[in-house]
C-alpha cells in the first residue's frame, strides 16, 4: 500500500460521520444514500460522498436498486470487521539509482514547462530555447526531443525512458543528462519567479511535484540525490520524502 493510499484511507475514516455511516449500513443491510441520510439526519449529498468514498476504499459493496421511476445505488458493508494494516518498514525511502535520476528530473522539467507556459506563455519556451543553444553535449537532442513530445507526462516519461535505454548511455553520460536537466529546471524556475514572484513559483512547484510523484509512484524513493541540485527554497521540502 502506498503512502497516498494510507493517507486517503485514514482521512476518510476520520471524518465526522464516517463511522456512523458504516454502523448504519452494517446494521440495516443494503441502504441507499437517501435512507442513510434520513437515519442519520444528514444531507443526502453528504451521505452520497461518504458512501462513494467507502466504496473507493473497497470497504463496502454497491449495487443498483431499480425503482418505479428511477434507479439508485445502495450499499452494504463488505465485512463488519474493518482492518487497517500496512507495513511501516516497507515505507522506508530508498535512494534513486543512477538510471532513475534523469527520469525524475525530466518528469519535473516536462511538467513545469507544461504548466508554466500556460501562465507566462511562449516566453518560457523562448527562454529555454536560448539556454539550449549554449549546450554542446550530444545528450542535448535526447533531452530536447523528449521535452517536445506531444503528450501527457506519463507518455513523455516513457518516451524519454526509451530514449535513454536506446542510447546505451554509461554512468558518465547519465550524469551529463542529469546536469542538463537540473540546469534547465533552475532556468525555468528563475524565469517564472522573475515574472510572477516567489509565491506563485512555490505554487507551481507544489503542483508539479504532486503530479510527478503520482506518475512515478515514488512513495518509497528518496529524491535527495537529485533534488539537492535544484533551488532549495522551492524543492527542499521533498529532500527526505
Amino acid at each position: 500500500m502506498k503512502k497516498e493510499d494510507i493517507r486517503r484511507m485514514l482521512f476518510v475514516l476520520g471524518k465526522e460521520h464516517c463511522l456512523d455511516v458504516m454502523i448504519n449500513i452494517n446494521k440495516n443491510g443494503w441502504q441507499t444514500a437517501s435512507e442513510v441520510a434520513r437515519d442519520l439526519n444528514i444531507h443526502i449529498a453528504t451521505a452520497v460522498k461518504y458512501l462513494s468514498e467507502l466504496y473507493e476504499l473497497d470497504l463496502v459493496d454497491r449495487r443498483v436498486k431499480r425503482g418505479k421511476t428511477r434507479k439508485a445505488f445502495e450499499y452494504q458493508m463488505r465485512d463488519p470487521k474493518v482492518r487497517i494494516e500496512f507495513d511501516l518498514s516497507a515505507l522506508r525511502a530508498k535512494p534513486l539509482a543512477v538510471g532513475e535520476r534523469p527520469l525524475v528530473l525530466f518528469s519535473i522539467l516536462f511538467t513545469i514547462l507544461m504548466k508554466s507556459r500556460k501562465v507566462v506563455g511562449q516566453s518560457v519556451d523562448n527562454y529555454v530555447d536560448g539556454k539550449f543553444q549554449t549546450l554542446e553535449t550530444g545528450e542535448k537532442n535526447l533531452v530536447w526531443d523528449s521535452l517536445r513530445f506531444d503528450g501527457d507526462l506519463e507518455d513523455a516519461k516513457n518516451f524519454f525512458e526509451n530514449n535513454l535505454e536506446s542510447q546505451g548511455l554509461d554512468e558518465q553520460k547519465y550524469e551529463e543528462v542529469v546536469g542538463i536537466l537540473s540546469d534547465l529546471i533552475s532556468v525555468v524556475i528563475q524565469h517564472y519567479e522573475s515574472r510572477l514572484g516567489a509565491n506563485s513559483t512555490q505554487s507551481l512547484v507544489e503542483v508539479t511535484m504532486d503530479k510527478v510523484l503520482h506518475v512515478l509512484e515514488g512513495d518509497y524513493m528518496d529524491y535527495s540525490n537529485v533534488l539537492f541540485m535544484l533551488p532549495q527554497d522551492y524543492f527542499g521540502k521533498w529532500m527526505s520524502s
